[in-house]
Parts: C-alpha cells; structure tokens; sequence
C-alpha cells in the first residue's frame, strides 16, 4: 500500500489515532445529510419487533406504523413462520395534532386488548405526539387495569435523539418487563445462557444462520439458550431472564446496554464480547459463558471438537491467505471492527478499514475500547468520498480514491470486504451474500477462509461489465435505486445508487 498521503486522504493511520482525534474535537464526526441513519422510533420499533405475541401501538401519524410494519413486523412473521402480528397506529390527524390525541390512545390501547388479547402492549410515541406533549404514561396507567394485557410506554419520538438511544432505551426499559430471579427459577435456568443485543426478530427458519449457530455451539457444551433478547423472544421469556445462569452479547454495543441493565437490577452476569467472527472471538465468547456455567471442561472439549471438525480445511485456506492485506469497508463498525479482528488474530491477514466514519468512534465507543483493549489497533483509511455527499460506502469517488492509495497491488496480494455493488480492480468478498451458512463459529471461520482463497485463485477473471454499468454507468450522478429493477432495488441498502442523466441526475462530477 502507498504509504504517501495525497490530497484525497482525510485520515490515515491506526484506530486508536483516529479515536483520540475525534475525542479531542480534531477530526469531524457529525454525519451529512445524505449519510442519515434511521430516527429513534424506528431503531425503538426494530428492537420491540423482536418481542413475539406483543403489538406496538404507533402513538402519531399512520405513516410511521406503516415502516415498522413493513420494515419489521412483516419479515419477522415470514422469517419465523407465525401469523402475521399487526402494528397498530393512533393515526392522528391535523385535529389531533392541534387538540391532543389522548382519547385516540385510549381507544386503540382498549381495542386492540380486546381484538387480538396481546401478551404485552408497547405505546411507541413518534414525533407528532412528543412534539405536542400528549399525557401519554397517564393514559397509559389508566388503561392498565382496564386490560388484560401487560403495557408499557416508549418515549421514542423521532426528534429527541440519535437513532442509536432508540436502541439504548428499549433495551434498558424492557428490564421493566423482568421478573427478580428466585431460587426455583435459577436452578431450573442454571444450565441456560441469555443472548442479549438482538434486534428485530429471528432468522429465516431454511437457513443456518448466525445465532443458530451460536445455539448450536451453547448446545455442544451442554447447555443451552434461554432466550433471544429481543429476536424472537416471549415475555414469559422475558420475565425468566435475569434467573439465567449468564448473558451473552450478540452486538456488543447493544448487549452491553441490556446487560449492564440487567446487572445493575437483578446481578445477572455479563459476558461481553465482540460479534463472534472467527475462532479466536469464539472461544471468548464460548469460555465467558461456560465461566459462569461452571462448564469450563466441557468448553474446552467442545473447541478441541470444533476445531478439528475444520482444521485441515481450515489450515490449508491459511496458507493461502495469510500475510495478504485486506481492504474492510467500514459504514459497519460493529462488523468491520469483528472482521478485523478475526482477519488479523485467525488468517494472519493485514486489515485495513476503509471508510470508517469518524461519527463511528462516538457512536461505537464500546465496541472501539473494547476492540483497543484486546490489543488489536487496525489501520483506517478515510478518503475525501466518505465525507462527501451521496452513499460513502458505494461511491464510484471513494472507490477511485482506494485504488489510487493503493497503487499497484494485484489481485493476488489484496481482497476487498464489501458490498458487491462494489467494483474495485481486486477481489472481493461479500459477507452479507453468505446467506447459507453461519458466518460466526468455527464453522463461520471456515467459510470466510474459504470464500476469501476462491476470491484469490479467482481474481483473474473480470467483474460483469454488464452489472457494472448499471451500477456505475458513464457520467454517472446520484439517482433513485427505483430506476434499476425491482429486485436490485429491493436489494440496495439505502435509497440512492448511482445511474445516469436521464434517470434523475442531481449533481455533476
């Protein structure tokens, strides 16, 4: 890589640089317009989505239910196989914006009781109802004796703070929910592990996905999972949780916040962990549970089996990778930050993430300090697209940039982790495309290996010119994803692709 630093680069050197720069106010962390994450409701919602047979009553226009219902309560009910379970909306009106929406509440909190007898209400208020100050936990409090149905509010309006408190509050007032662990229940669950800082609901019930496999591995050392907080739990599940012989977090950003919850209230322990990408963050974060399983043996023998189901496998993909520099995109820094460690501690790779917004290191503080603790400190890489407008990390600019900084490496010495909508001149390796196989685990770790040397022995052969040119066509300009087909569209991780004049250009290059 060119170690020289041209007028395109923003930053480049390691994280724990780049952590104290945004600390000290050196380097801008604010995110642009075009760069916007989702609002506090909606990152609220995608958390209570995962709590089943519970209905979220939308407190504002029907426009907001409309999103958590598509968005989230639809693919939960796809995904796990169970009736559809339906958001409800106050629908408020101009009348009731300017008068309050009170008795609009009342109604819905008292219909939908009775409609659909709910184990759990959850009154999710959105901008219009904060905004106006409607008495909601009043409301609320008064309607709890009329229902049979368990109920809670969330001041989640939009308006009243980044979309990472969305998250943060939901999982911090569900505890609410949680019974305090008795004897009885603590010997029943003293085999049982909570997964914490889940969000959504569950996975496709064909596919062996991620937190299948973790169950799977609980399962091997002889325990198992209580439940998934919140991806498809119960509240009856919810209620047990703190008897639960340990937490573990899924995203540690977000499990830290219910875990700590937890803790504080009830003394649950708390095993806090990276994602579990590759072997080394595994066994972490199987030796964390199995400390308060009481199960260390058990583990141990667990991993010897685990490893040597992969290990020949495993050593000869390697062979082949180690020492080769790997290029992480990085709008996910959760992921990202995972997949470096498991590149670096596992494949003996040199990973460098490539537009890691500066906003990342305030907004992913536990998992950065957790990541620099462990001794890990990987290069980052900020050129001038990442901060430009438009989509960072599928921008035909930051994609000519990387290559510029790059310079001349061939395709076999550097491999691209990223979106495939991506087009650099070196392989590259899509993670989210891995959609049949885990990605954590052992398991998990092989397939990356593998996928990473097929991208290798592969990076000869050209990317589609055809699929490219729909991506990035010539005198390209920022358009709609709506203008490519229905199903890339669909596809597309936000609104906006790049395409050309005649389908809606909005600025020049």
């Amino acid at each position: 890589m060119a170690t020289n630093m041209d007028a395109n680069v923003v930053f480049y050197g390691h994280l724990s640089e780049l952590y104290q720069l945004a600390k000290e106010g050196k380097i801008k962390t604010t995110l642009q317009g075009s760069h916007t994450r989702p609002c506090k409701f909606w990152a609220a919602t995608k958390i209570l989505s995962g709590i089943k047979d519970a209905i979220v009553i939308s407190h504002g226009p029907s426009g907001c239910a409309y999103g958590v219902k598509r968005a989230y309560k639809l693919t939960n009910s796809r995904n796990s196989g169970s009736p559809y379970e339906p958001v409800v909306t106050t629908n408020m009106s101009e009348k009731a914006v300017i008068f309050g929406g009170e008795k609009e509440l009342r109604g819905a909190i008292l219909e939908v009781d009775q409609k659909y007898h709910p184990d759990a209400i959850v009154v999710a208020t959105s901008c219009a109802s904060g905004i106006i100050g409607d008495c909601v936990d009043e409301v609320v409090g008064k309607a709890r004796s009329e229902i049979d149905a368990e109920i809670m509010t969330i001041h989640c309006e939009g308006f009243a703070g980044e979309y990472r408190s969305g998250f943060d509050i939901v999982f911090r007032q569900i505890v609410d929910f949680m019974e305090p662990p008795t004897p009885e229940r603590q010997a029943q669950l003293a085999d049982s592990v909570n997964i914490v800082g889940a969000k959504m609901g569950p996975e496709r019930t064909e596919v062996e996905g991620d937190v299948k496999e973790l169950k799977r591995l609980i399962k091997g050392m002889g325990a198992r999972v209580h439940s998934v907080i919140a991806g498809d739990c119960t509240l009856e599940e919810l209620k047990q949780a703190p008897s639960a012989a340990v937490n573990c977090t899924l995203c540690l950003d977000l499990g830290y916040t219910i875990g700590k919850a937890m803790s504080d209230r009830f003394g649950t322990p708390l095993n806090s962990t990276i994602l579990p990408y590759g072997i080394s963050a595994t066994e972490k974060w199987l030796r964390g549970a199995a400390k308060y399983l009481k199960m260390e043996a058990q583990a141990e023998a667990l991993m010897e089996r685990e490893y040597a189901a992969i290990k020949t496998e495993f050593e000869a993909a390697k062979k082949y990778i180690e020492g080769k520099l790997a290029i992480i995109e990085g709008h996910d820094a959760i992921k990202c930050l995972s997949i470096a460690h498991m590149l670096e501690r596992d494949f003996g790779m040199r990973a460098v993430i490539y537009n890691f917004h500066p906003w990342s290191t305030e907004a992913r503080e536990t998992s950065v300090d957790y990541l620099l603790e462990t001794g890990l400190d990987p290069e980052i890489l900020i050129t001038k697209g990442t901060l430009a407008f438009g989509k960072y990390e599928s921008m035909k600019q930051t994609e000519d940039e990387l290559l510029e900084f790059i310079g001349g490496l061939d395709a076999d010495s550097v491999v691209y982790f990223g979106s495939s909508l991506s087009f650099p001149h070196i392989p590259v390796v899509d993670l989210n495309a891995i959609l049949n196989r885990p990605r954590f685990g052992y398991r998990g770790a092989l397939k990356v290996a593998k996928c990473i040397k097929t991208a290798l022995e592969y990076g000869f052969r050209p990317r589609s010119s055809l699929t490219k040119q729909m991506v990035f066509p010539k005198n390209s300009g920022l358009a709609s994803a709506q203008s490519l087909t229905g199903k890339l569209a669909q596809d597309l991780p936000d609104c906006t692709v790049y395409a050309g004049k005649k389908r809606g250009k909005c600025f020049n290059e």
